[in-house]
């Protein structure tokens, strides 16, 4: 994996987007519970999507 985040330098950022958006989850979790579950939920879906590029990098370089 970590061969892969080197060659394809985009999929750091999608890592970085979902970490940022976990971490402003928290944030909006002490000022205003409202929007918790939405940055929350973005999060997971980030973080995701960043596995699943990952992964379908991983299997091409295989082939």
């Amino acid at each position: 994996m970590k061969q892969t985040l080197v060659k394809h330098p985009k999929l750091i950022l999608l890592f970085a987007l979902s970490f940022g958006l976990g971490l402003f989850g928290i944030y909006l979790a002490f000022t205003d519970s409202v929007y918790t579950m939405t940055a929350v939920i973005a999060s997971l879906f980030a973080f995701g999507f960043a596995l699943q590029q990952t992964a379908k990098k991983m299997s091409d370089q295989e082939e």
